[in-house]
């Protein structure tokens, strides 16, 4: 078999198949086309999802003759003055947009740059025509009837529904990083100019203001801008987490699993945070030029850039103020709907209606404390954590009474509801304190500490505990053997499917050993499969905080609850439990009143 050199119509479609993969793969490049060039306004029609026709119309600075004809060659482009790989300052850089779309479609080109207007007529990649043209300044690139020349793919393009529900996210995506910029998609989508966070909370929704934290540092020529979410306003998918690069949208497996690390301490297993960060470092630091579509970069330090972010990410987290939910009680009344925490967050009225604004330095350093509550909570119990087992006698509080705590932010304990929730009154309203989760909080920064300082203290035991668990979670805990040791947890092999227990920490005190550790390895065996050592040392920490922590159901006293109260103002990520979930509520006098029409 002889070899031949293919026809520049077929190496175009054999590019498009990795350029253009559906309707909104073309309006991605046109879009960032009129970016690239400029626009401050760009307009976008669609018929049947873009199956059948596209428009892309911007005013931004257009084409002359030349440059027209020239955009339709492979490998054409205006955006890489130089042949530096390294220094891409345009989303666009390798010409390959233009003549891809052309090949599996039918394309018409207006352009004006101001001192001529021309339309280019093209037909599976090849030109009919070109005419003069009258179009105000900009371009109009219409795209009709895409894949209408390999009809093999169009069977692999979803549903309209499915295709425009793309071409929306799309739009969006995009817009989210510019909102100077008007985006006009069918008349129906219509993104105005704005600042940030307004463009941010058209996408993302009005509730993401209540919730978001505003982020703004800079770190080993790392610039971090943009939103995050409370670890308590979750989603059960990735799809609202958004990522920039340079200007460039991004879907990064590094970014995600950057994330994904940083909420592992205060998000709940199998939630997702809501995030927009647009990052900013020099184009020498990256590499643009690894994936087809551009969705992906890689970093020259990925090992600095994932710690970097992880560490300013937290610290944000942590050093937001103590600002709990607001429960709207009154309309879950009138709704006749059960009293939840747990419900859809719709139902969340937030006390603060902006983001929360943080240090406005524009740098972190690591010797800066992250909790600002830590600057003004000072009590006698500061260098006490409340006993596992407690009871009347382990605490005194003979120096501070209970009416001294009352202008505290969680204020004073005047009861205990159900031996679950605490009721705490402060100067302008009461708290609501689910118990267990505040006392786990707490163990697991304990935890955290003592690993950060040699390990955790264990004991030995007496008599050894055996426990059956079967071959294959038995085989996941002695593969984490190493690590659990580190948690002063240390276990052998007894025979096929069982292990024995030698040492225990000495903070489980009369933890159930056997719940703790099938718990552990079922959760392991999820993380096993990643390899991921971080993930697994948190994994058991967080196990053993739950394990260890006060339990729903136990009766406290008012000054073990104070104890707990003042603990909680002290340590960071106060508000959620290690699993995301809320761990107290609060209620100023203005919405009690509402509740009774005062």
């Amino acid at each position: 078999m002889s070899i031949r050199v293919l026809s520049q119509n077929l190496i175009n479609q054999i590019a498009a198949g990795e350029v253009i993969e559906r309707p909104a793969s073309v309006i991605k490049e046109l879009v960032e086309n009129a970016i690239d060039a400029g626009s401050t306004k760009i307009e976008i029609t669609v018929r049947n999802s873009g199956k059948t026709y596209m428009c892309v119309s911007d005013n931004g600075c257009g084409m002359n003759k030349t440059d027209l004809q020239n955009c339709i060659l492979r490998h054409a482009t205006s955006k890489l003055p130089t042949d530096d790989l390294m220094n891409i300052n345009f989303l666009g850089f390798r010409g390959e947009a233009i003549p891809s779309i052309a090949s599996v479609s039918k394309m018409t080109i207006t352009t004006n740059d101001g001192n001529e207007c021309w339309c280019l007529e093209l037909e599976n990649g090849e030109v009919k025509k070109l005419s003069p043209a009258s179009h105000t300044k900009g371009t109009k690139i219409e795209v009709f009837d895409l894949f209408y020349n390999v009809p093999a793919r169009l069977n692999f393009l979803k549903t309209d529904r499915g295709e425009m529900s793309t071409i929306i996210d799309t739009v969006e995506r995009i817009a989210l990083c510019h909102p100077e910029k008007t985006f006009t998609l069918n008349d129906t989508l219509v993104l105005r100019p704005t600042d940030k966070l307004s463009r941010v909370c058209s996408v993302l929704g009005k509730d993401f203001k209540q919730n978001a934290i505003e982020v703004n540092a800079t770190a080993h020529n790392l610039k971090i801008e943009g939103f995050i979410c409370r670890p308590t306003y979750t989603r059960g998918t990735s799809a609202n987490q958004y990522f920039y690069v340079n200007g460039r949208s991004l879907k990064d497996k590094l970014l995600f699993g950057t994330l994904k690390a940083a909420y592992m301490d205060t998000m709940e297993k199998g939630k997702f945070p809501t995030v927009c960060l647009w990052l900013s470092l020099p184009n020498s630091e990256i590499d643009v030029n690894v994936h087809p579509q551009k969705a992906e970069i890689r970093f020259k330090e990925q090992g600095l850039i994932r710690g970097t972010l992880i560490n300013v990410i937290r610290k944000y987290i942590a050093s937001a103020p103590v600002n709990p939910n607001v429960i709207d009680l009154k309309g879950i009344v009138r709704n006749n709907q059960p009293f939840s925490t747990s419900q859809n967050t719709n139902i969340l009225n937030l006390q603060t209606q902006a983001p929360i604004p943080l240090s406005t330095e524009n740098s972190f350093n690591d010797s800066e404390q992250s909790n600002s509550v830590q600057e003004v909570i000072q009590t006698t119990f500061d260098n006490k954590i409340l006993p596992l087992s407690v009871n009347s006698r382990t605490i005194a509080t003979n120096e501070i009474t209970n009416a001294d705590f009352i202008t505290y932010p969680l204020g004073t304990a005047r009861g205990q509801l159900h031996n679950t929730y605490i009721i705490s009154q402060t100067t302008d309203g009461i708290v609501i304190v689910d118990q267990h989760a505040c006392h786990e909080r707490l163990v697991y920064e304990k935890i955290k500490a003592q690993l950060a300082t040699g390990g955790i203290k264990r004991q030995i035991m007496l008599i050894p505990e055996i426990i059956e668990l079967g071959e294959k979670k038995a085989g996941a805990i002695l593969d984490v053997k190493n690590e659990l040791e580190k948690f002063g947890l240390v276990i052998e092999e007894f025979g096929p499917g069982a292990i024995v227990i030698r040492e225990m920490p000495a903070l489980l005190g009369n933890a159930d050993l056997q719940g703790l550790i099938r718990h552990i390895s079922e959760d392991i065996d999820d993380f096993e499969k990643a390899k991921i050592l971080e993930n697994k040392i948190a994994m058991i920490a967080k196990t053993y905080a739950c394990h260890t922590s006060i339990r729903a159901g136990k009766t406290l006293t008012i000054d073990e609850m104070n104890e707990l109260l003042r603990q909680v103002e002290a340590s960071e990520n106060a508000g959620e439990c290690n699993h995301g979930r809320r761990a107290y509520v609060k209620m100023n006098l203005t919405d009690l009143a509402k509740l009774f029409d005062r």
